[in-house]
């Protein structure tokens, strides 16, 4: 690799993807012998592949959690746990569990801390987290 084909890298280093012809531009080459020098690149294994750098959407790591709870005004404990900005809903369920709470974040390390939260709650008897693994909406029916 010459002093060229390293400005090359570079360059896609900054901008995976920039054009053949503005990178041509940048180091002095026709979009052509630029072409030839990254084909070049990619065969010897200099040039491994392309990527975007994207931001997973909010809420990726999902987690239904079952809680069940000590005290004598649910309501006032539903209310607390959806001004939790990682709680995205909480219902009321009958059976061993008195809540099935859905909480979305963007990290493991983030749902730890927010389910660690809940459970440290003096009202907090006892909390069971199921994580999502996929969703599978339901198909609207036609009638």
């Amino acid at each position: 690799m010459d002093e060229l084909d390293a400005r090359l890298v570079e360059s896609l280093r900054r901008d995976g993807r920039i054009s053949m012809a503005a990178l041509g531009r940048a180091v002095g080459l026709s979009r052509t012998a630029t072409l030839a020098r990254v084909s070049h690149l990619e065969e010897q294994g200099f040039i491994r592949g392309y990527h975007a750098d994207v931001a997973l959407p909010q809420g990726t790591h999902v987690a239904r959690v079952a809680i069940t709870v000590r005290t004598s005004d649910v309501n006032a404990y539903i209310r607390c746990l959806l001004r939790q900005p990682e709680v995205t809903e909480a219902e009321s369920v009958a059976g061993e569990y008195d809540l099935l709470v859905r909480v979305a974040t963007d990290s493991a390390a983030e749902l730890d801390a927010v389910l660690n939260r809940l459970a440290s709650w003096r009202e907090t008897v006892r909390t069971t987290t199921f994580v999502v693994l996929g969703h599978h909406p339901s198909v609207p029916r036609v009638s």
